[in-house]
């Protein structure tokens, strides 16, 4: 969705941030949702991991899953 310059202006979400949808008795609600910049969010979920995994490690993890998901799609036919 393409939200016009100005109503994002008036929404406070320019550079950063996001919009949120509300739907209320078959009318949608716009409602601005102000960004945050990455330094403050740095941490902010800390308490939910078990332990530092790098960026690098689980892409690697991940690209390797796909992998084998396709690989097994294959192995059907």
């Amino acid at each position: 969705m393409t939200i016009p310059k100005t109503i994002r202006k008036t929404l406070k979400v320019e550079n950063e941030g996001g919009i949120l949808c509300l739907v209320e008795n078959s009318q949608i609600r716009i409602k601005g949702v102000p960004g945050s910049s990455a330094g403050d969010l740095a941490g902010s979920l800390k308490k939910y991991a078990k332990d530092y995994i790098p960026l690098k490690t689980i892409r690697k993890i991940i690209k390797g899953e796909i992998v084998n998901e396709i690989a097994q799609e294959g192995l059907s036919d």
